[in-house]
């Protein structure tokens, strides 16, 4: 439990304020900083000490935060999403658990960061460890699998 306390101290407020980057609410930033301490915590055992314990936490952070992202999010027909996206409110005006959750994991994160926070195509990149290429295909492949999907 000490570590737990030493990593709080240490990456609290990064994990907070990415969550909160995602989210836009502060309650459902606190959930995604508590859902990443009980998941630090339960898979500590997992972590490769070869690789960045920040990197490690950060990215379980990110990952908790996209999925209070889409429990929240409804359905909307997915030739909105370029138009809503475009206007800034896409996670005000429209909600897609539905559509979002049929997706795999790294499909619906990319989608969730260039849809709903207007993120471009190298930034989803370098977060994803992609290259900007192919995160355009990824997200356009995610479009046309919600176009189906919807139908």
């Amino acid at each position: 439990m000490q570590r737990l306390d030493v990593l709080y101290e240490q990456l609290g407020r990064q994990i907070y304020a990415l969550a909160f980057t995602i989210l836009n609410n502060r309650a459902d930033a606190e959930d995604a900083m508590q859902d990443t301490f009980l998941k630090v915590a339960r898979h500590a055992a997992s972590f490769d000490e070869k690789g960045s314990a920040r990197a490690w936490v950060m990215a379980i952070a990110r990952n908790a935060a996209f999925d209070i992202q889409s429990r929240r999010i409804a359905s909307v027909p997915p030739e909105q999403f370029e138009e809503t996206a475009s206007e800034g409110d896409f996670t005000a005006e429209c909600e897609l658990k539905d559509l979002l959750s049929s997706l795999p994991d790294l499909e619906r994160q990319i989608v969730l960061l260039k849809a709903a926070e207007g993120f471009r195509y190298a930034e989803i990149g370098e977060t994803l460890g992609l290259t900007a290429e192919a995160v355009r295909k990824k997200y356009k492949r995610a479009l046309q699998k919600l176009k189906s999907e919807y139908r």
